[in-house]
């Protein structure tokens, strides 16, 4: 049966692109897999247009779309990737896919079942079997083996929970970890995490132990499961290991992942495959209540506190005013998520409020906001109590929590004449006498005839009469051929800017940092439209594109993404103790997208 669903495949696939140049090819990177083992199948697809990706769903694998028809270097031609974990041991089956008027061929699948071993176990626990939709819990994952970990290759941690929609999945901030001596890379899921690295003996028998947590923020409400997570390796015979095992217990550091978990060189007599799940984990989510739900409020579930500083307290009409907002958090600070202040009732009509500000700086189970506002009248005796709005899964309502208020003394503007600050005294006087001339003496009224160069050749007069005019004129043609090959060589660049672009953020696909990530990015955008607007690109900022924008007609959509994308560089160009792990190929893809669509604006 499965051979004749193969050859059909086959078939298919063979006479929908024979007709056309069009294909979708499909590559599974191994064919020869164990159960609990995850592989990519990637799908290759040129079409006319982009085509929506499947819906893939098999009785013999798990499956997670991890890359949705990403552009590639081919003309029309988009990438779709897959994740596959055989659910059966045996011969499977990867179907056909069809992709608009395009078919993949089936791919043949062999399926081992590894060994199992009471010598390893993999746990999970929740800190709460029972939260609010919003509030943050903590998934603990604990891997404990009676092989020394030195012996341990090939380590595929899968955890279906990392690609559920239902969950918001965050990592705890801890910037000290990776420098600690307990601490060990683990590969999770396709990406690395840092875990906790622990010994302790049960009966005489000595155990090995690694530990690490997630944040899960529930999105919907209901009974939720929890797929159990999964773990295959290979471990190494004892008896070939005894002799090595000093040494590969030992991790020199651990915290830069040097050990053999990430090893995949696992092949022969002495490697055992050995694989072990953890239980089913169930949440039950209850909803947020709709009574009482004030404007302010943003998602935030917990318990919260604000505190609000300014510096000066003492300042003219529109002179700017620091605030220094912290907001601290009972449990994770990551469940902080502190709305911008034009959105606080208190500020609106009474301060200037700018619409950008700094990321928040993190500090203990706080996070901390700096930003800027001018008092707009006399009236201002103080800046307002600044609201935070949550949600209290203990008390089971609503909280409004308010800073304290700041007396603040507003003075008005300095006043500015046109001489240095001081007003222009007028400087004409009377004169006694009267009209000057009328008090001179009588010879000023004698005719006296001076000659014009009269110690100069005629020629000479002539001479100097009209040099300036040509040697004017020279510099006037001069400087009109030199504008010329500028604008020549402006328009030149203008033309190619956004091919300048795509080269320069090439190499940005290497970083990991955000840092780094919108740092490079951000010098690549003002380079850009330094190139296009004929603009300095060191003191471009985003209203300078704007204006040229507005004057071609942009859509306010493209207007937003411009404004947005400027603004994540820009605060990861000013914030230096801010930093996390990005998607580097993502935001260059979406920073491509946004650029190539002005580029067609400005043409």
């Amino acid at each position: 049966m499965k051979k004749l669903i193969l050859l059909t495949g086959l078939i298919v696939a063979g006479s929908a692109s024979a007709s056309t140049n069009f294909y979708a090819q499909a590559t599974a990177s191994e064919t020869n897999v164990f159960l609990g083992q995850v592989f990519n199948l990637d799908v290759l697809v040129k079409a006319e247009k982009k085509p929506d990706a499947p819906a893939f769903q098999s009785p013999e694998f798990h499956t997670t779309m991890l890359v949705n028809g990403q552009d590639t270097s081919g003309e029309n031609t988009w990438l779709y990737r897959y994740a596959l974990r055989p659910k059966q041991e045996g011969e499977l089956i990867v179907p056909s896919l069809h992709f608009g008027s395009v078919y993949s061929k089936p791919i043949q699948i062999k399926a081992s079942k590894p060994a199992a071993s009471d010598r390893m176990k993999l746990e999970q626990n929740v800190s709460a079997a029972s939260v609010y939709v919003g509030e943050p819990l903590l998934l603990t994952t604990q891997w404990d083996s009676t092989y020394p970990f030195g012996a341990i290759k090939a380590v595929d941690f899968h955890f279906p929970i990392l690609n559920d929609p239902r969950f918001q999945i965050l990592e705890i901030y801890d910037p000290g970890k990776e420098n600690q001596a307990n601490t060990t890379g683990l590969p999770v899921h396709g990406t690395r995490v840092l875990a906790t690295r622990r010994s302790y003996q049960v009966d005489g028998t000595q155990h090995q132990s690694l530990e690490f947590s997630k944040i899960l923020i529930p999105k919907k409400s209901g009974r939720i499961a929890v797929a159990p997570a999964t773990l295959l390796c290979a471990a190494e015979a004892e008896d070939k290991t005894s002799a090595k095992r000093a040494r590969r217990t030992a991790f020199q550091y651990p915290a830069y992942f040097d050990n053999t978990f990430f090893d995949r060189n696992a092949t022969g007599d002495q490697w055992t495959r050995i694989y072990t799940e953890s239980k089913p984990i169930e949440i039950d989510v209850k909803p947020l209540p709709q009574a009482g739900r004030p404007d302010l409020f943003n998602g935030m579930v917990g318990e919260f506190d604000i505190e609000v500083a300014a510096e000066p307290t003492s300042v003219r009409v529109g002179e700017p005013i620091t605030l220094t907002i912290t907001v601290t958090a009972s449990n994770y600070l990551e469940n902080i998520f502190f709305e911008p202040l034009r959105y606080q009732p208190n500020l609106v009509n009474r301060f200037e409020i700018p619409a950008d500000r700094s990321l928040p700086e993190r500090k203990g189970k706080s996070k901390v906001y700096t930003q800027t506002i001018r008092p707009l009248s006399l009236s201002n005796t103080e800046i307002p109590p600044i609201q935070l709005a949550y949600f209290s899964p203990t008390q089971q309502k609503y909280i409004i929590r308010e800073s304290a208020p700041i007396p603040l003394q507003v003075s008005a503007a300095e006043e500015i004449g046109v001489f240095g600050g001081s007003f222009y005294q007028n400087r004409l006087r009377s004169v006694e006498e009267g009209i000057r001339q009328n008090y001179e003496d009588p010879d000023m009224l004698k005719s006296r005839q001076l000659p014009l160069f009269g110690w100069a050749h005629p020629a000479l007069v002539l001479l100097i009469l009209l040099l300036p005019p040509a040697v004017f004129g020279g510099v006037s043609l001069a400087s009109l051929f030199g504008e010329k090959k500028h604008h020549i060589h402006r328009t030149a660049k203008a033309a190619r800017a956004f091919n300048v672009f795509r080269r320069n953020v090439a190499h940005i696909k290497t970083h990991s940092m955000k840092a780094e990530i919108y740092g490079d990015l951000d010098r690549c955008l003002r380079a850009y439209f330094g190139d296009r607007l004929h603009l300095v690109p060191g003191a471009l900022s985003y209203r300078d594109a704007e204006a040229r924008l507005l004057d071609v007609g942009a859509d306010d959509k493209t207007l937003e993404e411009l404004k947005h994308l400027f603004a994540l560089c820009e605060a990861y160009r000013f914030t230096r103790d801010y930093n996390e792990t990005g998607n580097a190929a993502k935001i260059v893809r979406e920073a491509t997208r946004i650029v190539r669509t002005v580029e067609r604006k400005l043409k």
